[in-house]
């Protein structure tokens, strides 16, 4: 019975293998699905903690930006003529002057159109006597006039007013009642221009608008986001109200995860761009978690059963299967040369498997000897593609050369062409070069790497490879000892001609094509050496050391910086070292792609000199001097370029429109309101911002404009006053003649005689 048992056991001895595979293949993912659930709680609260940062990091953007609009929107108000000469006056007698705060009244509307429902604006006086808004006005605003809220908060407010001069400053009012108001303060003029002080601007911040269309999920609601001042009071804040008296402990804990309120929450924190306000977020610990947590344990629950599904129809399977595959080993039994020698040596399954593969990795090994003993010509084949310039991607071409067992790790190399002067039969020049082959391997260090190809019976080519500066020495070393080795102790006469250093696997092929235009000479004996010089990689070393500087003095329009950078290096790197033309121009080529790609520029003009490229240029100057004088020009262009386009919104606005009037003064239908139409401004805001950033009303600097230009047409031309009228925007030539006796007191005509006779 036993003996049956041991039999049955080793005759299926495969089968009862894969049971047991199996098994194993069913306990290690299981243990993985267990340890994956006992992890996955950690990584669920960190992601937890990660989507609150993000979160928060959207809500603190979206609110700065609101409250930079509004310090933006109390610079505009500062900058009105009309408002500040109002509230510059005295206002003793407020009946004489009613129409004019009336008007100052209705120009707020159009500014406060700007901030929307984000703030109510409000100007106080300088004796805080009046306060004006876009609806109302009040005189003797220190009296008791409650337009804050309560009493309380009106005199706190013109406490501070009256002790404070700021610019564009959040401050946070809170009453002993605790009402408390966001307010933006702007004092006008500000303390810089050495003029007294005549009012202030109040921005009062409505909190609702602040965070509208921010958060509006209940999830956000049932959290808190608060706006932190520097002292760490709530300016303003949105979500769930009960977990406000828990802000300044979570405030002053460090840590993410704190339990407030008696459960766990994620304690967010970001800086905002406002000089020392923050942002604070407190959510519930788990509030987008639990989907996920429900998520997780289905998907662990069906890895696991489809495992153990796997493994039973695995072994179903292999069940169903095992007749015809008992059917095959006992055919390989019957056929095996193995079995049919020895029998009874062979009697299970699994031992005739085990032999078979046996024979498989004899075979095996037999297939690598015979890859060894063809892979230096497998190498010798993939060298000559390097030399001959049949590669076309180098990147993907040094992996190829890797797997062949060929590496090339540095980034300089040299190619030495090896020829045997005497005559002789074949197996002695073979046995010459295997001699040279063995000498270089002994003479070649550590830090250089080397590849030998035949390139006829008598030549063998050598490439040398290697990074440090000692690199042209060290080949000279190993070629000049090899040379003399074989004359001295074999009496065999070489020539070794040895191309220049070349940067670069891209250098190869040149250098093979120049030793073997020299080997095309009759040679000499001994070791020639091509060239000397290895100035490629000195330019490029050169230009490296100098990108990143000349970079950032461009991408900061910094044209002093640049100029003096480009001036150092020429002298350093060019002149002193007396480069040759083509080495000089070549250096100046790589500045200037360094200076035009260290700033985007959307305007191609810049990007000329002259009017023409100037890379084009670059190659008709005599000298370095004419070449940096071509840069100079360029970098000064480019800077111009970086400053005019860092400069503030107000003042690009500003350049944009005088631009817009230079291009089309000639247009008869050119207004006030077609300008606003086209910058998407009203035409009432449009006349102000004209006026308080160029001096000059709208319609007095177009006609000056227009007038300017009709002057030099009839200095410069004979055209008739009827035709120069229509080329200034002037629909008649009446119309024009009117306009410019009003602006220059004479007549066009008298104008053109008077210029002709003072031979203007």
């Amino acid at each position: 019975m036993k003996r049956d048992l041991k039999t049955h056991f080793k005759e299926h001895e495969s089968f009862y293998k894969l049971m047991r595979s199996f098994l194993i293949m069913l306990i290690l993912p299981l243990l993985l699905v267990m340890v994956n659930y006992l992890y996955s709680h950690t990584l669920l609260r960190q992601e937890n903690l990660n989507y609150q940062a993000a979160v928060l990091e959207q809500v603190q953007l979206a609110t700065d930006e609101r409250l930079q609009g509004l310090q933006r929107h109390a610079l505009d108000l500062t900058n009105d003529a009309t408002i500040g000469q109002a509230l510059e006056k005295k206002l003793d007698s407020p009946e004489d002057i009613n129409y004019q705060l009336w008007q100052v009244s209705n120009q707020l509307k159009y500014y406060s159109a700007s901030a929307g429902s984000l703030c109510d604006t409000l100007l106080y006086s300088s004796s805080y006597d009046c306060l004006i808004s876009g609806s109302y006005i009040d005189f003797r605003a220190s009296a008791g006039i409650t337009r804050l809220g309560s009493e309380d908060m009106n005199h706190l407010v013109l406490k501070k007013l009256q002790n404070t001069r700021a610019y564009c400053q959040f401050e946070l009012v809170e009453t002993e009642t605790g009402e408390r108001k966001l307010l933006l303060l702007h004092t006008m003029p500000l303390w810089s221009t050495g003029r007294a002080l005549y009012g202030t601007v109040c921005l009062v911040i409505q909190e609702d608008a602040l965070f509208q269309g921010i958060l509006e999920t209940e999830e956000a609601k049932a959290g808190l986001y608060c706006l932190l001042s520097p002292e760490g009071e709530i300016a303003a804040w949105f979500g769930n109200e009960a977990l406000l008296p828990a802000v300044s402990e979570a405030d002053a804990s460090a840590e993410e995860f704190q339990t407030l309120n008696g459960s766990s929450h994620t304690v967010s924190h970001k800086a905002s761009a406002l000089n020392g306000w923050r942002h604070l977020s407190i959510q519930p610990e788990h509030t987008m978690v639990k989907k996920l947590n429900g998520t997780r344990n289905l998907s662990l629950l069906m890895l696991a059963l489809v495992l153990v599904a796997g493994n039973i129809i695995g072994v179903i399977l292999a069940r169903r299967n095992y007749r015809p595959l008992k059917q095959l080993m006992n055919e390989l039994r019957r056929q095996s040369m193995l079995s049919k020698a020895n029998p009874e040596e062979v009697t299970g399954e699994f031992s005739l498997i085990e032999r078979s593969m046996k024979e498989m990795s004899r075979s095996m090994s037999a297939l690598e000897n015979t890859l060894k003993e063809e892979m230096p010509r497998i190498q010798e084949s993939v060298l000559m593609q390097l030399f001959r310039n049949a590669v076309t991607d180098y990147p993907r071409f040094q992996n190829t050369l890797q797997r062949v067992g060929i590496l090339l790790p540095y980034d300089k190399f040299r190619v030495a062409l090896v020829k045997r002067l005497q005559e002789g039969e074949l197996d002695q020049q073979l046995i010459s070069m295997l001699m040279v082959k063995e000498r270089v391997i002994q003479l070649a260090p550590k830090s250089l790497v080397y590849a030998f190809a035949t390139a006829d019976d008598d030549s063998l080519i050598i490439l040398l490879n290697g990074g440090g500066d000692d690199f042209e020495t060290e080949t000279r070393r190993i070629l000049n000892t090899v040379a003399e080795d074989m004359r001295e102790s074999y009496d065999q006469m070489l020539w070794i001609s040895v191309s220049e250093v070349g940067c670069g696997m891209e250098s190869v092929s040149k250098a093979y094509y120049s030793v073997m235009q020299a080997h095309r000479q009759a040679p000499e004996g001994g070791v020639q050496y091509l060239e000397e010089s290895d100035e490629h990689c000195a330019i490029d070393k050169a230009l490296e050391s100098l990108a990143a500087q000349m970079q950032n003095y461009i991408a900061t329009g910094n044209e002093a910086g640049a100029l003096d950078l480009l001036h150092r290096s020429l002298e350093s790197d060019v002149r002193q070292k007396h480069a040759a033309l083509y080495e000089a121009q070549a250096y100046c080529i790589g500045v200037m792609n360094i200076v035009t790609g260290a700033y985007r520029v959307e305007d191609p003009e810049v990007l000329t000199v002259n009017g023409e490229a100037p890379l084009k240029q670059l190659f008709l100057q005599h000298n370095t001097f004419e070449m940096e004088t071509l840069l100079a020009e360029l970098i000064g262009k480019v800077c111009a370029y970086v400053r005019e386009n860092q400069q503030s919104p107000t003042a690009q606005l500003t350049a944009q429109m005088l631009d817009y009037l230079q291009q089309n003064f000639w247009d008869v239908d050119l207004t006030l309101t077609s300008v606003a139409d086209h910058f998407c401004l009203t035409s009432s805001y449009l006349s102000s911002f004209f006026k308080s950033n160029t001096g000059e009303t709208f319609l007095n600097y177009l006609t000056h404009l227009r007038m300017e230009k009709a002057k030099e047409l009839m200095r410069t031309t004979n055209e008739s006053i009827r035709d120069i009228s229509e080329k200034v925007g002037y629909a008649s030539a009446n119309t024009f003649t009117r306009a410019f006796k009003n602006t220059e007191h004479i007549t066009p005509s008298q104008y053109r005689e008077s210029s002709q006779g003072n031979g203007e």
